[in-house]
């Protein structure tokens, strides 16, 4: 508009258009969403708890910036500062809500190694994961070291191998730092009009029993003395995921299997009665609401014994969070338009056995109403 008005020559309009400001931008994704919800607890327990109704929300502010073979990822995030949940309840008579450092990482790509991606931070989970694979990692896990992602793709399958080396706990001056080192390798293949992914994962805690991890949130499971794990953990994790369409309806089949491979028992180190080693889930989503005027719905059937994974790093949703628990998952999602989807999903689940100990009733249902929004 200057230009036509003759108050800049069309040399010094290209170069306003052209200012640094705008190239930054260029570079820089930026991501966020908002959820609401109502949770209710219904608890059927010998220890005489009570039913318990809250309001929560999960706010998120995300960007990706582009620095030529770089790029430098951060997330914000809701929450109290826990490992597995970024929720944030209405509560303390209006108190003000924390913002918290949910991601930060920098991520590595070089031209001459297009297969090769390294990543050092605060990282979005690096292993290839469906939802059944909650049974290892709570979604909103974010772990923290270093990652290395190769991908190789001959014809039309992909084959991937992700490492991971994670810091868990530094304990200064007693050389027991404990960590979660992670291999996973696995290919994606087309079979017909379906897609199938097929992967296995090894994670060892390095020093597993010198202490605890420092966590924010310890979740329901594990065989512990003051907290302290007793018993090794050297976990087997095989997923697969088959993604179809029956007509053009979306449908996705998948499960989780688990097994803690070290010797698990109620004294730790090999020490009195064994303990439970393995959890799977399995299930179905039927539908993908995504697109405006969209359903899904799904079904999934979940058990895992005490010490089949690490509690305090598992699904924080399912009864009181953690495992050492068993049951079922049936959700409906709806999405009015690209950027709003509601959402109903109900667990019912009982105690395994192990805690809070054979023949002690411990029934947890939890309801969870959604709205999701981004923005």
């Amino acid at each position: 508009m200057l230009y036509e008005k003759g108050m800049l020559t069309k040399e010094e309009a290209a170069g306003v258009q052209e200012t640094v400001w705008a190239k930054f931008i260029q570079r820089v994704t930026f991501s966020s969403d908002l959820r609401i919800r109502h949770e209710s607890f219904f608890k059927q327990s010998d220890a005489g708890e009570v039913d318990r109704h809250r309001q929560r929300l999960r706010l998120r502010l995300g960007a990706n910036v582009k620095l030529q073979n770089f790029a430098v990822i951060v997330q914000l995030a809701s929450g109290t500062g826990e490992q597995v949940s970024t929720n944030q309840s209405f509560d303390n008579g209006f108190g003000l809500k924390a913002i918290w450092i949910d991601q930060a990482y920098v991520t590595f790509n070089s031209p001459s190694a297009p297969f090769l991606t390294l990543a050092a931070g605060r990282m979005k989970n690096p292993f290839v994961r469906h939802y059944t694979s909650d049974i290892v990692w709570d979604d909103d896990t974010n772990p923290e070291g270093f990652a290395q992602q190769f991908q190789f793709k001959p014809g039309d399958a992909v084959i991937f191998v992700n490492l991971g080396e994670f810091v868990l706990d530094e304990d200064g001056g007693t050389n027991h730092d404990q960590w979660l080192m992670g291999e996973q390798l696995g290919a994606t293949a087309q079979i017909g009009s379906a897609k199938a992914t097929l992967a296995a994962a090894l994670y060892q805690v390095v020093n597993a029993t010198e202490g605890t991890f420092g966590q924010p949130a310890v979740q329901d499971g594990n065989t512990r003395a003051g907290g302290v794990l007793l018993n090794r953990y050297h976990i087997l994790d095989v997923t697969l995921a088959i993604n179809a369409t029956l007509g053009e309806l979306p449908v996705a089949l998948m499960g989780d299997y688990v097994r803690n491979l070290a010797d698990t028992t109620t004294g730790g180190n090999g020490i009195g009665a064994a303990t439970g080693n393995v959890g799977y889930q399995v299930g179905a989503v039927v539908g993908k609401a995504s697109d405006p005027g969209t359903f899904e719905f799904a079904y999934f059937y979940k058990v895992v014994e005490t010490d089949a994974t690490l509690a305090d790093l598992s699904d924080s949703d399912f009864g009181d969070g953690g495992i050492d628990r068993r049951g079922h998952i049936v959700w409906m999602a709806y999405s009015p338009t690209k950027f709003v989807q509601a959402k109903v999903k109900f667990f019912r689940t009982s105690s395994d056995g192990a805690i809070p100990g054979p023949g002690v009733k411990d029934d947890i249902n939890r309801l969870q109403a959604d709205v999701a929004i981004k923005f």
